[in-house]
């Protein structure tokens, strides 16, 4: 009776091996590799105008395309105002173009992985600037300039008692037509300082 208790305790422990064995050949063991996400835009932009681009390689800075990656950006309360997925291209990088108003932010940048690679997440803070937009003012402080009308772009009037007119970039064009055509071109202003209104 003895040997018969051996017996069943060695093939128990022979299974119990084989199963083990089997299990180990039918699911090898692949060790993923680590992933890097990197952001790689700059931490300040301007309003209307940012983006969050980001970089995914491995661990030997190789690209790694097709890739889902996840980016939040919250504001300096904690609030999250963009939460999107971009997908990285052969090089490895992706895009997110931001719609953001000034102010400080942080950008949250996560990959999840995949049966190849681990997951990898960063952080960065992001200000956004007042974008600076130049203004042309045809405001008059010499009672001889004077904006008659606008057309295409243009504004014609009077400037230092020329007349002439300015183009979209701000700069002033003498037109001597008038003159060549022996037309006296008219003051846009009477000697009391109102408006011509023969012109």
């Amino acid at each position: 009776m003895e040997n018969r208790n051996i017996i069943i305790i060695l093939l128990v422990i022979i299974v119990v091996l084989a199963a083990a064995i089997g299990v180990m050949l039918l699911n090898p063991t692949n060790a993923k590799e680590p992933a890097k996400v990197k952001i790689i835009s700059d931490t300040k932009q301007y309003e209307d105008d940012g983006e969050v681009s980001i970089k995914l390689t491995d661990s030997n800075g190789t690209a790694i395309s097709k890739e889902v990656v996840n980016i939040t950006v919250t504001n300096s309360k904690g609030k999250v105002v963009v939460d999107d997925v971009v997908k990285t291209n052969s090089k490895g990088k992706a895009k997110l173009d931001l719609d953001l108003k000034k102010g400080k932010y942080v950008v949250n940048v996560t990959y999840g992985g995949n049966e190849n690679y681990t997951g990898n997440n960063t952080t960065q803070k992001l200000t956004i600037k007042e974008k600076v937009v130049q203004t042309q003012s045809t405001t008059t402080t010499n009672r001889d300039t004077y904006v008659e009308r606008e057309e295409n772009g243009f504004k014609y009037g009077y400037k230092d008692g020329r007349y002439g007119f300015w183009t979209p970039s701000g700069n002033f064009i003498e037109d001597k037509s008038r003159a060549l055509a022996g037309e006296d071109p008219m003051e846009p202003f009477m000697e009391d300082g109102s408006f011509n209104d023969q012109l």
